[in-house]
């Protein structure tokens, strides 16, 4: 007998190998997928998990075999994308609001999960990776074009620190993030779960690449510099609507004086334009006049421009606001009035119409915009196709979003290719350059009130400016082309059987 013909038989139970993920039992992976998922979002966000946070309820998907698996994929993602919400739930908002944009979401993950599925099973695992990616970003896209959730469902939300990442935003917006960010979960899930994974080499050299390309862009355009630039102030304040009420007019009228010393200061410190936040004040329609000249007055006596935002009380039960912003120049003359054009679903203000202006001052044309419309990438390629070198921004915002709102808007400058200065009620104040640069911060906390910072107005020319989201196109017609391929298959296998 040859040693070489001896054969030993090694137990199944006695291997060390352990069992793979896509083997782990759908409880585990659902419970897996709601603890990545409530660990990233808005509020204390892991930025790196968003990568991948949704692989275990791919792998799910790609189980389900009827109704009942996808209602219970449905159901515990539901809950955790409202767990998810409720981070940044916190006084003075009601905690319902939450389920207002966690079940859209959960609707929205569900029928991307559902396509891609259908696209997988009849075309393999690169279509399925693709396609996952593609309606990904293409219901990031249809949340702030065509409804008014604005981009706060849109998956580049989670990389708001990430700036050489952000870049990206400059040709392809939002969308474009959230369709390199599912492409990365798309293909890990695939490459778990595909009986023959180094089929998928080839793909993750290409995606390998458009990370590389992506990040590399965005490092080169951040070491650029800009010339020209103009000092700027933001005042805030403590004083606003509370869920008790209005405030008394007195407390308004001390509330008034102390924004109109604090805009003092900034003049005096060598701030040229000062913005103040949302509704930084509020009155009633006899009191707009007198508001509005006072500032007429104080702009030529401190030779400063100042972007006065304020709100009208037009009815008090039900409560209804006119919200808006008059651009007072230095000699005194009102250069602009805007009105919100995207209140925040329920919030009690007029919607403004008027088309979008932006005002030419000796140092650059300033365009104005509110709060939450500045979730609105539309908006921001307007400024920028109106030439603007600088955008002003008053907000009013709560600690649950705290600086993750203001840390959004900075994302529509580097989209428009401007500055952007936002002074906020309640959270954070910052002025950004157009590559979203900090040049400017004032935490909400802080006891000052009075930022004052150098902001560059020499605007910059991005792709996205110009095109806005119609490559996006190019991710429909791919769709559109795998949907008949997927049906021509499945008659085909029909006419076979």
């Amino acid at each position: 007998m040859n040693a070489s013909s001896l054969r030993v038989e090694v137990p199944y139970a006695a291997s060390p190998v352990r069992p793979r993920v896509d083997a782990w039992p759908t409880w585990a992976l659902l419970s897996l997928g709601a603890a990545l998922t409530l660990l990233v979002g808005p509020r204390w966000n892991v930025a790196a998990l968003a990568w991948v946070s949704a692989v275990p309820f791919v792998l799910v998907a790609r189980r389900a075999t009827g109704w009942a698996d996808w209602a219970r994929l449905f159901g515990v993602a539901a809950v955790a994308l409202t767990a998810q919400v409720l981070k940044i739930v916190t006084p003075p908002i009601p905690w319902v609001m939450s389920a207002m944009f966690s079940l859209p979401a959960a609707v929205g993950l569900l029928g991307v999960l559902g396509a891609t599925e259908a696209l997988r099973r009849r075309l393999g695992e690169h279509h399925g990776v693709l396609a996952f990616a593609s309606l990904t970003a293409l219901v990031d896209l249809v949340g702030y074009a065509f409804t008014e959730f604005g981009t706060w469902t849109a998956t580049a939300n989670t990389q708001n620190e990430a700036l050489a990442l952000l870049q990206a935003t400059s040709v392809v917006g939002v969308w474009g993030v959230g369709f390199l960010m599912a492409w990365v979960t798309a293909f890990v899930a695939a490459r778990i779960a595909a009986r023959s994974p180094e089929r998928l080499g080839r793909h993750g050299v290409v995606l390998g690449a458009a990370l590389l390309v992506t990040l590399a862009y965005g490092v080169l355009r951040l070491d650029a510099t800009q010339e020209r630039s103009v000092v700027v102030g933001a005042v805030t304040t403590d004083v606003g609507l509370l869920p008790t009420g209005l405030p008394t007019r007195e407390v308004l009228t001390a509330n008034t004086d102390a924004l109109f010393d604090r805009t003092a200061q900034a003049a005096a410190r060598g701030a040229r334009l000062v913005a103040w936040p949302e509704a930084a004040t509020l009155v009633w329609p006899e009191d707009e006049a007198p508001l509005v000249e006072r500032a007429r007055g104080f702009a030529r006596e401190h030779a400063v421009d100042v972007a006065l935002a304020y709100a009208v009380v037009l009815s008090e039960a039900p409560l209804l606001l006119d919200n808006k912003v008059a651009f007072v120049a230095s000699d005194g003359e009102v250069l602009d009035s805007y009105r919100k054009h995207h209140p925040v679903p329920g919030e009690p203000s007029l919607k403004g119409t008027d088309a979008l202006r932006v005002v030419e001052r000796p140092y650059g044309k300033v365009g104005l915009a509110i709060c939450y419309d500045y979730d609105f990438p539309a908006m921001a390629r307007q400024h920028a196709a109106l030439g603007a070198d600088l955008v002003v921004v008053p907000a009013s915002d709560w600690r649950g979003i705290d600086p993750v709102h203001t840390l959004m808007a900075r994302v529509r400058g580097i989209e428009g290719g401007f500055s952007v200065l936002r002074a906020v009620r309640w959270a954070s104040s910052a002025g950004f350059d157009a590559y979203g640069r900090v040049r400017g911060w004032l935490p909400g906390q802080e006891a000052e009130q009075v930022l004052v910072t150098s902001l560059p107005v020499a605007r910059v020319t991005t792709l996205y400016a110009r095109w806005g989201d119609w490559p996006a196109l190019g991710l429909v017609g791919y769709l559109l082309w795998a949907l008949v391929a997927a049906l021509r298959k499945g008659r085909a296998g029909a006419v076979a059987g």
